[in-house]
């Protein structure tokens, strides 16, 4: 079994990921929110590139939330944005979640056709998704989704915690050089806030109001699910 990464979601190539298991990170913000709308009782997450397959999609629905953005920002007329804060309990319960994004819902649909499976990581439950790569014991790619097709590093802290957790418990498992460097970030990391200041995406949120967002896209382990993507739905 062997282990590798993509940097960014423009980088996915179908030979890449043809018949192995496809992990998608998007730490800031979008599968931290997947995992945090299914974890609060979402009944499934139909992530899209664009908005109008979002619109377009969420008429089969009988119920039903809209999530997404663009820039950072909640798009015109969505129920939400891309704060993992706003899918609490009472919004999403029993719903069914529509979501765009500028990056993460991006990778999950180029990754779609190929992969063996597609899972949802995060952060939020690094520790379930290393179990569930050592359980399905087959070639892997961790995709990190980056930022604007440009590598981003709080995706790659996250990959490097996976692939450290994974190899802690099955040393024979093979790495890329991309992904051993991965490891090595995790495990020289002071934690990972300290480790992504400065860095582009982690600042901009900042910016724009969402340092909030932070503390709970960045505890570790805080849920046991690990989503899968099927058929053009996330269910956990």
């Amino acid at each position: 079994m062997k282990i590798d990464i993509i940097l960014t979601a423009a980088d996915i190539q179908p030979e890449k990921i043809k018949d192995k298991i496809v992990v998608i990170i998007d730490v800031l913000r979008a599968t931290s929110v997947m995992i945090t709308a299914l974890a609060n009782g979402a009944k499934t997450v139909y992530p899209y590139k664009d908005i109008e397959s979002v619109l377009e999609n969420s008429k089969k629905s009988k119920s039903f939330v809209l999530g997404g953005e663009r820039k950072g920002l909640k798009i015109e007329g969505f129920d939400f944005g891309n704060s993992p804060l706003e899918y609490t309990k009472e919004a999403v319960s029993g719903k069914d979640m529509f979501m765009t994004t500028s990056n993460g819902t991006r990778a999950i649909e180029n990754s779609a056709n190929g992969s063996k499976k597609l899972f949802i990581a995060a952060f939020l439950n690094v520790e379930s998704v290393a179990k569930k790569i050592l359980e399905e014991n087959d070639d892997t790619v961790i995709i990190c989704s980056g930022t604007d097709n440009n590598f981003s590093l709080d995706d790659a802290l996250c990959a490097g915690e996976i692939i450290r957790r994974v190899k802690e418990k099955d040393r024979d498992i093979q790495l890329t050089d991309i992904s051993l460097a991965m490891k090595r970030l995790a495990e020289t990391s002071l934690g990972i806030e300290e480790t992504l200041k400065g860095s582009k995406h982690f600042e901009y949120l900042k910016t724009i109001g969402f340092y909030g967002d932070m503390n709970h896209c960045f505890t570790m382990d805080m849920f046991d699910i690990v989503p899968e993507y099927k058929n053009g739905v996330i269910t956990k």
